[in-house]
């Protein structure tokens, strides 16, 4: 596998990719609610909410990093201030939750799974621009 320019991904806003995440995770909660702990579903959905949150974010840094293609030290600045971003605001989230008693593994769970989710994602739409390439 080569470079692949994701360029086109990222000028949409990712939103191909979020809505996807949220469509493959609906099922799980759902599963969650009607067989599992309706605590743990309720904990797992706002892991699900924060990963989505998370992920808005990370495609909006990558978004405002584009213009500086001909300067990568300057794009790494941009990306680099969006990941304090993102650690600020999941952390926060989480940090929130425990202070305010709410279960917090169901939320774990849930914000690892969205990220799984986006490198599965990712892994496609890679494995569909290489194709595109060779033929």
């Amino acid at each position: 596998m080569g470079n692949f320019d994701l360029t086109p991904l990222v000028k949409s806003g990712g939103y191909k990719v979020i809505y996807r995440l949220f469509v493959w995770s609906v099922p799980l909660v759902l599963l969650l609610f009607t067989f599992g702990n309706h605590d743990f579903a309720v904990s797992f959905f706002r892991g699900v909410v924060i990963g989505l949150l998370d992920t808005v974010v990370m495609f909006h840094g990558m978004k405002q990093a584009l213009p500086y293609v001909d300067t990568p030290r300057k794009g790494v600045k941009v990306m680099r201030r969006y990941r304090y971003y993102r650690l600020g605001i999941a952390g926060s989230i989480f940090v929130l939750m425990l202070r305010m008693k709410y279960p917090v593994f169901g939320a774990s769970l849930g914000f690892l799974l969205i990220h799984i989710f986006l490198i599965i994602n990712l892994l496609f739409f890679a494995y569909r621009l290489n194709n595109k390439k060779e033929a």
